[in-house]
């Protein structure tokens, strides 16, 4: 049809960026026992940059300073303010990738009881976040 034709086939290069993008930044969408160590390893090779900046007396990357970044709220970010954003577009376009929707949130959550765990919250922090 026209859509077909107008759509996916002339705009295919499009449509190649934005699964590579989304491929790239997929992590969140991904079973927790894949997620969270992925999270885990690219945080790490972040971290790891940031040592070796600080080595070399140059300034630090936000992201790369692991004695500021809490792995769980940059997590939280990350899917909050570019995962979900990219995620939805893509699935208003191609509603078959609905059911990743699942994973974000269910990724989300465990993201938010690991942020829990690991310090003393007021119930108004916690309240927020949920």
């Amino acid at each position: 049809g026209s859509y077909e034709k107008e759509v996916l086939h002339e705009k295919k290069q499009q449509w190649l960026q934005l699964f590579l993008h989304l491929a790239d930044v997929s992590n969140p969408v991904k079973p927790w026992s894949m997620c969270e160590p992925w999270a885990n390893r690219v945080l790490e090779e972040f971290f790891h940059e940031g040592d070796e900046q600080k080595s070399r007396g140059i300034p630090v990357g936000h992201l790369n300073d692991r004695d500021i970044v809490n792995k769980p709220s940059s997590q939280h970010a990350f899917i909050t303010f570019l995962v979900q954003p990219l995620l939805v577009g893509t699935v208003n376009l191609f509603p078959s990738l609905a059911h990743f929707y699942l994973e974000l949130a269910i990724n989300l959550e465990q993201w938010f009881k690991v942020w829990a765990a690991e310090a003393k919250h007021t119930a108004e922090e916690l309240a927020e976040r949920e």
